[in-house]
C-alpha cells in the first residue's frame, strides 16, 4: 500500500534577493519570509480530506490552478466543490501559508477569472476566495504569476479587507502594464482600520508612477508597514519614487526592511530617496541590488546619506562603487550583513584594503560578507585577513566566490590567508569559495581551518580547477573528522572530478549524520560549442558507490547500517535506486526510512524465500519483529512500502506463532532443524 504526503518546498531561493531565512509566523523578523520553515502539501485529494480534519500538520497549502502534469488531465483544484467543501479552509485554525500558482514553464500569467479548457470558473474562484475571507488562522497569502486587470479580480482582492489574521500579502510575476486595478483594491485593503498587513510584496507588477502613488497615498501615516517589496518595477521614474519618499518621511513609518533592487534607480531618483531614508530610524533591511543606472558619484552621495542610519542589512549587488563609494560604505557602522556581489567595476585593490582597514578600525559587528566577483587583488587579501581575525567572533557567512578578475587572488594568496587563519577563532557558518585559483596545497591548509570550525553547515569549492584529484582526497580526512558538521557540500568540477575521488568520498560519508546535500551539479561535460551532451563523468562504478552509501542491499544488517542522512546530490536524473533511496532519506523519522528499505530492498516480493531471515529467530523475539512489520508510517514524504504484505505471508507460513494456546512452542530454528 502506497502513501503519499506531497509535502513540497514550494519557491526556489531566488539568488538575487539574498533571503536566507524564513519564518511566516514571525512578522517582526528583520529576515525575509521565503516560506521555507514550513511544510508545504501541494492540494490534492488525500490533503483535502486532512484539511478537513484540520489536520495540525499541514500549516502550509501550495495550491495549483494548472494540472502538475504536462497533459489535458484535469486541474485537481477544478475538481473541488468549493461550496461544499470549502470548509476545509475557510474553518481550518491550523493553516499559517497559502501558496497559489499559476506558474508553468512556457504560460503567460494568469488574468484572475479568465475563462478557458483547464481553467476555474468565476463562480468557483469566488466560492474559494470567500473560504480564504472568512479563514482566520492564515497569516501569509501569496499569489504567483497572476494578473489582477479587471473589476472582477479586483473584488476577489477587496474581500481580504479587515481579514482578521492576514499579515502578508504577496502578489508576484503579475505584469499589470498600465491598469490600476491591482493598487487601487489593494489600497482599499490597507486602508481598512482593522487591517493587520505588515508585509506586501509586490515584486515584477508593472507598476509605473500613478500604480505606486495609489499604494504609497494608503501607506501615508501607517505605522503598521513593515515590510515592502516593490522590486522589479523599472518603470517607475523620479515622480513615483518621490511618492515613495513621503510615505517614508512621514513620523508614523516603521518601515523595518525596503527592497529596491532592479528598479532601474537613476541618480536623482537615489538622491530623492537617500535623503528620506537618512531620517528612518526603524530601517533595518534595505536591498538596492542590481540598479545599473546609478553612477559612482551616485552611490559615493546615496551611501554618505545612508552612513546616518541604523541600517544592518544591506544588499548591494552588482552596483557600480568605486574607492570613494567603499569608504562611505565603511562609515555605515551599524551594518551587520553586506552583500557586494560584483560591486566592484570601479573599485580598485587599493580601494578594498582601505575598506577593509577602516571595517576592522571601527571594530566592525558584521554577521555576514559578501565580496564574490570583487577585484581585490593581493593587496586587498592581506588587509582582509587581518579583518577575519579580529572579526572572527562575529562573522558566520562569507562568500568570496570568483575572486579571479582584473586582479585576481593567486594560488600563493589562498595559501597565505589559510596559513594565517589557522590560530584564529574563525568558526564560520556559510563558506562559499567557488569558481577560485585554489590549488592542492591551498586545500592541504584549507582543512585543518575547516576542521576547526564547529558550527560550518555549506561549504562550497566547485570550480577550482587548479585541484587534482588527488588534491580533493585531502578533504576525506575532515568529512571524518569529529568537528564536521556540514549540512552541504559543493566541490565537484567538471575538468578534475575523478571517479576514485567520488568512491572515497562515498566510503567516508558512510557513517556522516549531517551531510544532507552532496552536489554533483556538473556531473555530466557538455561540448562547448553545443548543448549535445558529450560524457557522463559519473560512471557505473561511481553510481554503485552512492547507490551503496545510502542504501547498500548486500544484507539487512548493511542496509539498516546505510546512511540515511543524505536526501540531495543536485543533479539531474539520477539512476532510479539512486533516486529513490534519496526521497526517503527526506524523512525525519530515520528509523522509518531504515525500515522502508529493508521493506523495499528485501521484503517487497511474494517469494517466500524472503522469510528466510526469520527462520532462525528465537520465539521470544517474534513479538517484537511482528510490531516492526506492522507498524504504521505516519507524517510521511514520497511513497512508502506497507509490512502487510510481509505479515500476511509470515501468518501463511507459520499459522501456529499467531495460535492463542497458551502451550510453549519451539523456536523458529528448532523448527527449521525437526523439519
Amino acid at each position: 500500500m502506497d502513501e503519499t504526503n506531497n509535502q513540497i518546498d514550494p519557491i526556489e531561493k531566488n539568488e538575487d534577493n539574498g533571503n536566507d531565512n524564513s519564518d511566516i509566523e514571525d512578522e517582526d523578523s528583520d529576515h525575509e519570509d521565503d516560506w521555507k520553515k514550513h511544510e508545504y502539501c501541494l492540494l490534492d485529494e488525500a490533503v483535502l480530506q486532512r484539511l478537513k480534519q484540520n489536520d495540525p500538520s499541514i500549516t502550509g497549502l501550495k495550491i495549483s490552478l494548472v494540472p502538475e502534469e504536462d497533459d489535458d488531465s484535469e486541474c485537481f483544484f477544478n475538481s473541488v466543490d468549493w461550496e461544499v467543501d470549502g470548509d476545509s479552509i475557510s474553518d481550518n485554525t491550523q493553516l499559517k501559508g497559502l501558496f497559489i500558482t499559476y506558474q508553468v514553464n512556457g504560460l503567460k500569467p494568469y488574468v484572475l477569472g479568465e475563462q478557458g479548457n483547464n481553467l476555474p470558473t468565476k463562480q468557483q474562484l469566488r466560492d474559494f476566495f470567500s473560504c480564504i475571507h472568512r479563514n482566520s488562522s492564515i497569516k501569509a497569502l501569496s499569489l504567483r504569476s497572476f494578473k489582477i486587470i479587471d473589476e472582477f479580480g479586483g473584488d476577489l482582492i477587496k474581500g481580504l479587507q479587515g481579514h482578521s489574521s492576514l499579515t502578508k500579502l504577496e502578489i508576484t510575476f503579475g505584469r499589470i502594464e498600465s491598469t490600476v486595478v491591482l493598487p487601487r483594491f489593494i489600497g482599499k485593503v490597507l486602508k481598512h482600520p482593522t487591517s493587520k498587513l505588515r508585509n506586501l510584496r509586490l515584486p515584477d507588477c508593472g507598476l509605473f508612477d500613478l500604480e505606486i502613488g495609489i499604494v504609497c497615498d494608503a501607506l501615508v501615516g501607517s505605522s503598521m508597514m513593515k515590510k515592502l517589496d516593490l522590486s522589479g518595477n523599472d518603470k517607475i521614474t523620479i515622480g513615483g519614487w518621490r511618492k515613495l519618499s513621503t510615505v517614508i518621511r512621514h513620523p508614523n513609518c516603521k518601515l523595518a526592511k525596503l527592497s529596491l533592487s532592479w528598479n532601474g534607480i537613476t541618480d536623482e531618483s537615489a538622491h530623492v530617496l537617500g535623503s528620506a531614508l537618512s531620517g528612518l530610524s526603524s530601517l533595518k533591511d534595505l536591498d538596492l541590488s542590481f540598479n545599473f543606472p546609478i553612477s559612482s558619484t551616485g552611490w559615493h552621495t546615496l551611501l554618505n546619506q545612508l552612513s546616518e542610519t541604523s541600517i544592518e542589512d544591506l544588499g548591494l549587488k552588482r552596483s557600480n562603487i568605486d574607492d570613494a563609494g567603499l569608504i562611505s560604505l565603511a562609515n555605515i557602522g551599524t551594518l551587520k550583513s553586506l552583500d557586494l556581489y560584483s560591486s566592484n567595476e570601479s573599485a580598485t585593490p587599493a580601494g578594498w584594503s582601505s575598506f577593509f582597514h577602516s571595517l576592522q578600525r571601527k571594530g566592525t559587528q558584521l554577521v555576514k560578507l559578501g565580496i564574490s566577483h570583487s577585484n581585490i587583488g593581493i593587496g586587498g587579501i592581506d588587509v582582509l585577513r587581518s579583518l577575519l581575525t579580529t572579526s572572527s567572533n562575529t562573522l558566520k557567512t562569507l562568500d568570496m566566490s570568483n575572486m579571479r578578475g582584473r586582479d585576481p587572488v593567486t594560488p600563493r594568496g589562498w595559501q597565505t590567508l589559510f596559513t594565517s587563519l589557522q590560530d584564529s577563532n574563525l568558526d564560520l557558518v556559510k563558506l562559499n569559495l567557488s569558481s577560485n585559483s585554489i590549488d592542492d596545497e591551498g586545500i592541504q591548509l584549507l582543512v585543518p581551518l575547516l576542521s576547526n570550525m564547529t558550527s560550518l553547515t555549506h561549504l562550497t569549492l566547485e570550480n577550482n580547477y587548479s585541484v587534482t584529484p588527488a588534491g580533493w582526497q585531502l578533504l576525506i580526512g575532515y568529512l571524518q573528522s569529529p568537528n564536521f558538521t556540514l549540512e552541504e557540500l559543493h566541490f565537484f568540477n567538471e575538468s578534475n572530478l575523478h571517479e576514485e575521488t567520488l568512491v572515497a568520498f562515498a566510503s567516508a560519508l558512510a557513517h556522516n549524520i549531517t551531510l544532507k546535500v552532496f552536489a554533483l551539479e556538473n556531473w555530466r561535460s557538455y561540448d562547448d560549442d553545443s548543448d549535445d551532451e558529450v560524457s557522463e563523468l559519473v560512471t557505473d562504478r561511481g553510481w554503485e558507490a552512492l547507490s551503496n552509501l545510502i542504501c547498500n542491499r548486500l544484507s539487512i544488517m548493511d542496509t539498516y547500517n546505510s546512511n540515511h542522512t543524505l536526501e540531495d546530490l543536485r543533479c539531474e536524473d539520477p539512476p532510479k535506486d539512486v533516486s529513490s533511496s534519496l526521497v526517503l532519506n527526506k524523512n525525519k523519522d530515520k528509523s522509518e526510512v531504515a525500515r522502508q528499505k529493508i521493506l523495499q530492498t528485501h521484503f517487497s516480493g511474494s517469494d517466500a524465500s524472503e522469510l528466510q531471515e526469520f527462520l532462525d529467530m528465537e520465539l521470544a523475539e517474534m513479538p517484537a519483529a511482528i510490531a516492526w512489520i506492522g507498524r504504521p508510517t505516519v507524517g510521511w514524504v514520497g511513497k512508502n512500502v506497507s509490512g502487510l504484505s510481509l505479515l500476511y505471508n509470515l501468518i501463511r507460513r507459520f499459522p501456529d506463532l499467531f495460535d492463542s494456546s497458551t502451550q510453549k512452542k519451539p523456536s523458529m530454528g528448532k523448527r527449521k532443524r525437526d523439519s
